[in-house]
């Protein structure tokens, strides 16, 4: 089951970084302006977008995250419900 989140996981990183990867390439490759004052600020709107897509993918794998810990511990809930009926059951 772990393996199977970390996959997903795994996955899901790929899917983001490569278009971004090919993404910062193209836009490296002559897309600034001649002007320097403007190039700087074609800079700084690609580097916050970036942020901004790095800022959302982390929400969305601390959500993921949430998930997985909130049904572990219904699991885990569910076991020891489960004990404790067999528990009284043996009358311990």
């Amino acid at each position: 089951m772990k393996s199977l989140t970390h996959t997903k996981l795994a996955q899901a990183v790929l899917l983001l970084v490569f278009p971004m990867m090919v993404s910062c390439s193209v836009f490296n490759s002559g897309g600034l302006s001649s002007d320097p004052i403007v190039a700087e600020q074609q800079r700084r709107v690609e580097t916050l977008k970036a942020e901004a897509e790095r800022a959302e993918q982390e929400t969305e794998d601390a959500e993921e995250r949430e998930k997985a810990a909130k049904s572990r511990l219904k699991a885990a809930q569910d076991q020891l419900k489960v004990l404790q009926t067999e528990s009284k059951r043996r009358g311990a």
